[in-house]
């Protein structure tokens, strides 16, 4: 099957090029609402399964013992741009643990607002590994790992107590046992594993509709999505994708992205679960093409989905608009629904 075209970049009047992709939207029960392309194409969900990675932190009564705050639980599943509240509510965090940052093997890199927002310096200091974009989800792991008296060192190979556990609730919630499935290594050193992208949207599904699982699951989820709510800034950064969209829809469309195009979103109101996936890994096509699933779903009014800018302009050197990458028409088309 050939995805279609989610996503066109046009210079003037002409199309220059283009990003295909497949996404889909499912509800707890597993029926298909709308779907795109090749829906039961295994992918590397990456850094978007970040809220089911945080389930064992509340699940394990870490983060009652840890006294964590609804800030840091939304720290446990975010993608954070390394900015000034993210790296203080990290350090507050780590004084709780009684540790420093030496016990995070997540590695270092440039914080993603020098990247996406194109600056260029960190006053007065060097990147640390608190800049690491999933170093609130490595903390969530440790936390859990020295509630549960386990070794910190090595925390983030597949055989470790910790990763063991993120295998089994990601099996649970995608409905796929990944003991025997395909993983690789994610960015940050942790085990990735390949799930069907019809899978990653049912997990999600569950998460906006958790009626149906066990109780301890439900308040865990409910916690997750209440701290994501409150503290959308925590989730990115100030001026990022998934931090718009929780604002500007006051939390009735929550979302994640990940690297390699991926996008999820969960939408409770109507129990719906998305994940989207662009063939080439872009992760502006990714937000665009997301953009007008929600719209398609009529969860963004007109003048919603046009703040949060569905058309990016592409610029010359000195500023000037010369075209625009932009959702195609994609969702008129005839889409899959039904039980999968």
């Amino acid at each position: 099957m050939v995805n279609p075209i989610m996503v066109e970049v046009t210079r003037g009047r002409h199309a220059e090029s283009w990003h295909r992709g497949a996404g889909v939207v499912v509800d707890f029960q597993g029926h298909v609402i709308r779907g795109w392309g090749n829906i039961n194409e295994s992918i590397f969900g990456r850094s978007a399964l970040k809220w089911i990675q945080a389930l064992p932190l509340i699940e394990s009564g870490a983060a009652d013992a840890y006294h964590l705050t609804s800030e840091e639980i939304a720290l446990a599943g975010a993608s954070h741009y390394g900015e000034n509240m993210h790296i203080k509510a990290l350090e507050t965090w780590l004084r709780k643990l009684g540790k420093d940052e030496r016990i995070l093997e997540c590695g270092t890199h440039r914080p993603l607002y020098m990247v996406f927002e194109k600056k260029n310096s960190i006053p007065h200091e060097k990147p640390s590994v608190l800049h690491n974009a999933c170093s609130g989800k490595h903390l969530g792991f440790l936390t859990t790992a020295l509630h549960r008296n386990e070794p910190l060192e090595g925390y983030v190979m597949k055989e470790h107590p910790v990763q063991r556990r993120i295998e089994q609730v990601l099996s649970e919630m995608t409905g796929i046992d990944l003991s025997h499935s395909h993983y690789s290594t994610d960015g940050c050193g942790i085990p990735v594993y390949n799930i069907p992208l019809f899978n990653i949207a049912l997990a999600m599904a569950r998460f906006a509709d958790p009626s149906h699982l066990h109780y301890p699951r439900q308040k865990a989820i409910h916690r997750i999505l209440t701290a994501v709510k409150e503290h959308p800034e925590m989730m990115a950064g100030s001026t990022a994708f998934d931090t718009n969209v929780i604002k500007l829809t006051q939390g009735q469309v929550l979302c994640k992205g990940g690297a390699g195009g991926v996008e999820i979103g969960v939408i409770p109101s109507l129990g719906f679960g998305i994940a989207l996936k662009i063939d080439d890994g872009s992760i502006k096509a990714a937000e665009l093409a997301f953009l007008a699933v929600l719209r398609s779903l009529g969860c963004l009014e007109e003048d919603l989905y046009e703040a949060l800018n569905p058309r990016s302009p592409i610029l010359t050197h000195r500023g000037k608009t010369v075209g625009f990458i932009q959702p195609t028409n994609f969702t008129t088309l005839l889409p899959e629904t039904g039980k999968h």
